[in-house]
């Protein structure tokens, strides 16, 4: 009998627990008791009848079951070994409190916390898409769902209890913790700061302190309850939503939400074929195609607010520096002056003051890093432990809440390109996968990367000290300060970049895109397609000539599609060198004619009299 691992089991297990407690056509079982029986009958039929095209990402959601499997496992063993390190340290033969504790580089301590920042964000982004697509399918049941993508932490349901303004709270609150407790787990006493702090620190006690990592078992806790609090509200999700399909494209969304079966059908309005998000609120009227279309900032009334949030985050990084440093100037006898600026804080275990050689501003300067310490150690029991991780999170919460609000900016900035690919030789694509279109995005992957790395600066910026307590680096305040200014340019391009070409800007507006989409099928082209007073523009699973510069848009189209697809032109017509990406998601701040698209001849010029092809756009 062999001992080798056998996965066979857990697989096994794993695809009962999916097919037996999310079928495919809900991914969860129902509050049967808040929901009407039309709903119940308009959801079997609406899974029968999508089974042929409606694209009910079930690997995404598989995916997500595993991430969310994994935080319950993380969650469990974070609440286990911290109890394990309170009883190391209780019972620990010194009786100092230094059981839970480690031999490491000063500079991997460093460096850890980076590691477990990524490893968290992976699991709450696995959460937050279980709790996101939850939000999405409530809001629809709710007929208040108008943007595929949502602030979900921002935006609740009335009637899916997860999906809550407090269950969003809780949601929040477990989010900035367990961010917060990543630098936290981890304390080093780093004895050269020690001397510099303490000029009365003996050199035996720095001597059997070097290097020396103790396991904070509080914080370790909490770190569990925030991961199982994230936990159990996506399970919540997860087993109480309904949901048709659990991908993120909104042409996916636009087609559920359209089918006659759903009981809050959205239906598709005459005379829009030319009208964008930005013209919701005009009359159907005919209009002409738009070179550039308007940006992401003036479509979705949230983004000028998430906008302000990351941008309130500059100037506050730089009062913040600026009041610690200022407090280390005017002599805080907790703060140390040092001439170093050092991406990574710097500790030299000596300290001067003003000479006839030296000048020195502050009650103590040093060759090193300057630093405030706050007090709340970590060796002071419970109360120290719990004092230091929420004063840290309190510091945190405005941070996590603006990196999360930039999640919008880049959603709304992916849905608007996956429905510009139908101007695209290829058109939309029909295998679109979530999980590869995220980590295939660059949108998705700089804010992922922020996120990481904008947690890890503000580790550096403040951070506990296992016998110091918590401690303030102005230098690393203002490096945070400029990773936030990164992310706040970063937003301010993705939301003010302008959409090129005739197809107009939906991003994600699922009643726009409905208007837009007149013909559903697997890959979807869009561009003219009758002629007339006014002409008519709309979708097909063939290629379609550009829009007519100059001419009038609206009516409602009555040639048959196939009789169209005769009709159309063998080649495309989109601009010569100008690749896929480009059509489907250049964005243009410039002066018209300075991208990669022709100028426009004058009227009656092009080769279709007074309209022309894609070239002119």
């Amino acid at each position: 009998m062999g001992y080798g691992l056998d996965f066979s089991s857990f697989f096994d297990f794993f695809h009962v627990f999916t097919s037996q407690f999310l079928p495919e056509h809900q991914g969860g079982a129902s509050n049967d008791d808040q929901r009407p029986e039309c709903w119940h009958a308009a959801t079997s039929k609406m899974a029968a009848h999508h089974n042929d095209k409606l694209d009910k990402a079930l690997g995404s959601r598989n995916c997500c079951v595993i991430g969310l499997c994994a935080a319950w496992v993380t969650g469990v063993a974070g609440i286990a070994g911290g109890c394990y390190c309170i009883y190391l340290n209780h019972y620990s033969k010194d009786g100092d409190g230094s059981g839970a504790q480690f031999l490491i580089p000063h500079a991997a301590k460093e460096v850890l916390p980076l590691g477990m920042n990524v490893i968290v964000t992976f699991l709450n982004e696995a959460m937050g898409y279980i709790h996101s697509t939850s939000l999405r399918w409530s809001l629809q049941y709710e007929n208040r769902l108008t943007f595929n993508s949502n602030l979900r932490l921002l935006s609740s349901a009335k009637r899916s209890k997860p999906n809550t303004w407090y269950c969003n709270m809780l949601f929040l609150v477990c989010i900035i913790l367990s961010y917060a407790t990543t630098s936290l787990i981890f304390l080093g006493y780093n004895t050269s700061l020690g001397r510099t702090m303490d000029t009365e620190a003996t050199a035996a006690t720095d001597m059997k302190l070097e290097n020396i990592i103790h396991v904070s078992g509080i914080a370790l806790i909490i770190f569990g309850i925030s991961l199982l609090g994230q936990a159990g509200l996506s399970t919540w999700a997860l087993m109480g939503t309904k949901i048709p399909t659990w991908s993120s494209n909104p042409l996916d969304t636009v087609y559920a939400c359209t089918d006659d079966t759903n009981p809050n059908q959205l239906v598709r309005r005459k005379d829009r074929c030319m009208k964008s998000v930005h013209d919701i609120t005009q009359d159907s009227y005919p209009v002409a195609p738009k070179e550039k279309q308007g940006p992401a900032c003036t479509a979705h009334p949230e983004v000028k607010w998430v906008l302000t949030l990351l941008w309130a985050l500059v100037p506050l990084g730089a009062v913040w520096g600026g009041a610690t440093y200022i407090m280390i100037l005017k002599g805080n006898p907790h703060g140390v002056l040092g001439d170093s600026w050092t991406f990574i804080p710097l500790f030299t275990g000596s300290t001067y003051n003003s000479t006839i050689s030296t000048s020195c501003e502050a009650a103590r300067c040093t060759h090193g890093t300057s630093v405030l310490n706050v007090g709340w150690t970590a060796n002071s029991g419970i109360i120290g432990n719990v004092g230091s991780i929420f004063l840290i999170a309190g510091f945190q919460a405005g941070l996590t809440l603006a990196l999360h609000c930039a999640e919008l900016l880049v959603n709304l900035s992916r849905d608007e390109g996956i429905f510009r690919m139908a101007i695209t030789p290829k058109g939309t694509d029909p295998r679109y996968n979530s999980i590869v279109a995220a980590f295939s995005s660059w949108q998705t992957i700089m804010l992922f990367g922020f996120k990481a790395a904008v947690h890890w600066l503000f580790g550096l910026a403040i951070n506990n000290d296992f016998k110091l307590g918590v401690n303030m680096y102005p230098p690393q305040v203002f490096y945070f300060t400029a990773f936030a200014f990164g992310v706040a340019v970063f937003a301010s391009y993705v939301s003010l970049r302008r959409p090129m070409g005739p197809l107009p800007a939906t991003f994600g507006h699922l009643q726009t895109m409905a208007d837009l989409i007149d013909e559903w099928d697997d890959r979807m082209f869009w561009g003219h397609k009758e002629n007339g007073f006014p002409n008519y523009a709309g979708t097909s699973s063939k290629r379609l000539d550009m829009p007519r510069w100059h001419e009038l848009y609206g009516g409602v189209g009555s040639l048959n599609a196939a009789k169209m697809g005769a009709a159309r032109p063998a080649m495309g017509n989109t601009a010569w060198g100008t690749s896929e990406e480009t059509l489907a998601a250049e964005y243009h701040m410039g002066s018209y004619g300075s991208g990669p698209y022709v100028q426009v001849p004058p009227y009656g010029q092009g080769p279709y009299g007074g309209g022309g092809m894609y070239n002119q756009y």
